[in-house]
């Protein structure tokens, strides 16, 4: 498997200040996924991590060529704070040095993330989205999303951002929400699942560990998948508790346990 953690942030700009936990969330990302893994091993899951304020173009070549190696999965997790590009229809991710007038123009198209991913090598493909969205590009997002190559399934949210006047939002308005979620729900695993989980059974109960809208408020974030049969299987380590809490003989244990 090519695991791919792009956590961009635009540290120097207030009015981006929803991409800071990108960085964070690519860390906590990499730690759950490659701490449940079904199939972990030596050499089994490759990993690929830009810098926090790597340019544009610099991330697309790390993408380029993680997604040219041949593979069972190409997972890639994308974090940051989107811009709407108002000339050429369609969302960017800011990067580091973007002011407002510049950074859809300096940022990561979003296209140009899932292009590289459908010209790819690996067998199957699957963009995680863990992103906070400036109102425009969070109104425009869901129709964007439809027009999506079908070899590229995404999972994950795209969290409404504005900065409030003291500067600041709660957690879950900013990007690394999902990576934190998922890595505590991994930790404990899901009692009543299966022994293995995958995106479809781990979506319910991500989306359900959203914090309650303010009665009256639209909601604030747009859900995506989870895709049908995904070949991205972790561990489900309430269901191995359960096991060894039955009187099953305890023997060798999988890594991470």
């Amino acid at each position: 498997m090519e695991l791919v953690l792009l956590g961009a942030e635009c540290p120097g700009e207030r009015s981006f200040a929803g991409s800071l936990g990108a960085a964070a969330g690519a860390q906590r990302f990499w730690r759950a996924v490659t701490g449940t893994l079904v199939d972990a091993g030596p050499g089994r899951c490759r990993v690929t991590t830009v810098h926090p304020e790597t340019d544009a173009n610099a991330v697309l070549a790390a993408l380029q060529q993680a997604a040219a190696r041949e593979g069972r999965l190409l997972l890639v997790y994308l974090a940051g704070q989107l811009v709407w590009d108002q000339r050429r229809r369609r969302p960017v991710v800011v990067v580091a040095g973007s002011l407002r007038d510049s950074a859809a123009r300096r940022g990561l198209p979003c296209d140009w993330v899932t292009s590289a991913m459908a010209h790819g090598a690996a067998a199957e493909s699957l963009l995680v989205l863990d992103l906070a969205a400036e109102p425009e590009a969070w109104q425009e997002w869901p129709r964007w999303e439809e027009t999506l190559p079908a070899a590229v399934p995404v999972w994950g949210r795209v969290a409404r951002y504005e900065p409030s006047r003291r500067g600041r939002n709660a957690p879950p308005a900013c990007a690394g929400a999902l990576a934190e979620a998922l890595g505590g729900l991994l930790e404990t695993g899901l009692p009543g699942a299966p022994a293995v989980l995958d995106p479809g059974v781990l979506h319910p109960a991500l989306a359900a560990s959203e914090p309650e809208p303010t009665p009256g408020a639209r909601p604030d974030v747009h859900w995506a998948g989870p895709p049908v049969g995904s070949r991205l299987l972790l561990r489900n380590r309430a269901a191995l508790r359960g096991l060894l809490g039955g009187g099953v003989r305890r023997g060798f244990v999988p890594p991470g346990y």
